[in-house]
């Protein structure tokens, strides 16, 4: 009996143990619980969903652009095959458009001159130029342009028939085209190789482009009077500090006719016949890794990009290249925006000198401004090539490794802009 009642004690004793020990382990539970439940507030279960998702459309999009890119890649360097004999150096050379050519050289300018291209869809952009340059001494006695098509002849002609201009038809060239598309190769290709005749045969000349601002007369300075150098080139960037300075923007550029130069544009009308790549991505490689032809960079305070618009607008050059639209149709458009358009609303042909007069006297004050501040005020062309350069001052600031990739990395410039 009294073993009994021991027994009967002793294992009451042990649930009453168990059951005080448990309470630890039901508080530690309810704990547990209660951050769960708290976790759940603020990370719902459909917020991981959503980051997965979004992380796979993410990289989904990329893919795509890929794939985009690569077509245009291959659709380019397929157009530039197929057409580049219309514009080959042979072509040029044996054709009586470049006998013309090289008799105007002789008896039409003093100085080199400056050679432009154009096709009907530039018309615009071109009289906007011509309207900017008309009030500056002796600007368009150094112009030459060479037409594409009929219609670009004629129209320059019949408002503009005191400017020089060779007629090239190239069919390969009629239509509209954008930023590192085939046609687009194409007209570069022309441009070099129309470079490398004017060469051969001993002649100096400036290529430039009509989307260029001029603020005062470039010609003014003669540039080409210094022989220091072999070729000067405008440069990227908005100031010498920048990461990008002395890589060659190619818009405005002046070669000086010797076997050097000549080198430089055979090179360069080779590889762009074969590459998916930009001219002046070759012209920034070669510049420097080859000892010769010895390349100058102009100023920026002589010439500057649109990129000098998103500075403090201190120093405004002489000439602005306003470029970085994706889309060619629209660029005459958007430089309106920060006034920089040059005719007449009511007619498009009729120059509007009070316009070029405001906006000159804008830059002085450093007072241009886009419609819309900030990163709303940038056309989708220039914000993604403003994301681009923020990409390429980073890779350039990494330590030894920027200064070794900084004469390669343009040449891979368009398989990289996925988006463009």
């Amino acid at each position: 009996m009294g073993g009994e009642l021991h027994q009967r004690h002793t294992t009451s004793s042990t649930t009453t143990t168990e059951a005080v020990s448990s309470v630890p382990s039901l508080t530690t539970k309810a704990t547990t619980e209660r951050t769960a439940l708290k976790r759940q507030r603020f990370e719902p279960k459909g917020l991981r969903k959503l980051w997965y998702l979004a992380l796979y459309l993410f990289w989904f999009i990329v893919g795509l652009a890929v794939l985009r890119k690569t077509q245009n890649a291959i659709h380019s360097v397929w157009y530039v095959k197929s057409n580049g004999h219309l514009v080959s150096e042979e072509a040029i050379a044996n054709s009586a458009q470049f006998k013309d050519l090289l008799s105007k050289f002789d008896t039409q300018f003093t100085k080199p001159p400056a050679i432009f291209l154009l096709n009907q869809y530039a018309l615009n952009m071109t009289f906007n130029f011509l309207c900017n340059t008309r009030e500056l001494e002796g600007v368009h006695n150094r112009l030459l342009f060479v037409t594409l098509d009929s219609v670009a002849r004629d129209v320059l002609h019949e408002y503009w028939p005191k400017i020089q201009q060779i007629y090239w038809p190239t069919p390969c060239l009629y239509q509209p085209f954008s930023f590192a598309e085939g046609a687009y190769q194409t007209l570069y290709l022309l441009r070099a190789n129309l470079a490398v005749n004017l060469l051969k045969n001993g002649k100096s000349f400036w290529m430039m482009q009509q989307d260029t601002f001029w603020r005062k007369n470039l010609f003014d300075l003669n540039l080409e009077d210094n022989y220091e150098y072999d070729a000067m080139f405008d440069q990227i960037g908005y100031d010498a500090d920048s990461k990008r300075a002395e890589w060659v923007n190619g818009a405005n550029f002046f070669v000086r006719a010797n076997n050097d130069t000549l080198k430089f544009f055979e090179a360069i009308a080779l590889k762009i016949g074969h590459w998916y790549t930009p001219d002046m991505a070759v012209m920034i490689h070669q510049c420097h890794t080859w000892k010769k032809p010895k390349c100058a960079y102009m100023p920026h305070k002589i010439a500057n990009s649109w990129e000098w618009l998103h500075t403090d607008q201190k120093n405004p050059p002489y000439i602005m290249q306003l470029d970085c639209e994706t889309d060619g149709s629209s660029k005459l458009m958007q430089l309106a925006k920060y006034g920089f358009y040059f005719m007449n609303k009511d007619d498009h042909r009729v120059c509007n000198q009070t316009a070029v007069d405001l906006v000159r006297k804008r830059m002085e004050d450093g007072d241009i401004r886009p419609s819309k501040p900030g990163l709303l005020g940038l056309s989708w062309g220039r914000l993604q090539f403003r994301a681009y350069w923020w990409i390429v001052d980073n890779m350039l600031s990494t330590p030894i490794i920027g200064n070794l990739i900084k004469p390669y990395l343009p040449l891979v410039g368009f398989i990289l802009m996925i988006t463009i």
